[in-house]
């Protein structure tokens, strides 16, 4: 296992690649969905609070810049009107189930379950962006995401105790990055070699 100061560094890489995606987003070249970003500062934020009252070591504050990180991103989508997706009724839909599991996290007093619900919230919430990103990919900033499975992965070989509660949200996030990089380099292949010309 890593030393424990390796999770500034998780947390260096972390901020460091979603600069590029707030970068674009105020350049209007990145289109973040709102939906997605205000929920997924939401979700990782009680998170955080569910980690921090069951003890949770040093790595619950990977979770915290988690939190952090997407209401960045979501005021900067206000700054350039170019960096604004179209929230559609579906996207609504899956804001609603994120709300709903939302307040379900804040009802129950079992850290655990609480952390379950805020997977379930930030999920639902991801949907949107997640079919962004395979139909428009050029919507999206594939670094953030790559940086973000380095991130999470040395968070979670920082975890010695293996206490559910400290590895948890570092693992559904490097799973969940992995999946958006695979996504946006796939689409984005598919689209070039779509517009390419034969000969």
């Amino acid at each position: 296992m890593l030393s424990q100061s390796f999770i500034w560094v998780a947390l260096a890489i972390a901020i460091f690649g979603n600069f590029f995606y707030l970068r674009d987003t105020l350049k209007g070249e990145t289109r973040p969905n709102r939906v997605t970003f205000f929920l997924w500062g939401v979700a990782p934020l009680i998170a955080f609070f569910a980690q921090h009252n069951a003890g949770g070591g040093e790595q619950i504050l990977y979770t915290l810049i988690i939190a952090l990180i997407p209401f960045a991103i979501f005021g900067a989508s206000f700054i350039d009107k170019k960096a604004y997706w179209q929230i559609t009724p579906f996207d609504i839909a899956c804001g609603c189930i994120s709300l709903i599991a939302l307040c379900l996290l804040l009802l129950t007093s079992q850290p655990l379950l609480s952390l379950v619900f805020s997977v379930i919230a930030d999920l639902s919430a991801a949907i949107p962006t997640i079919i962004k990103s395979y139909k428009h990919p050029e919507t999206e900033t594939t670094l953030a995401y790559a940086f973000e499975i380095g991130s999470s992965l040395l968070v979670l070989l920082t975890v010695r105790n293996r206490v559910f509660v400290d590895y948890f949200f570092a693992l559904y996030v490097l799973l969940m990055n992995m999946m958006f990089t695979l996504i946006l380099v796939f689409s984005s292949r598919k689209i070039r070699y779509s517009h390419t010309p034969l000969v």
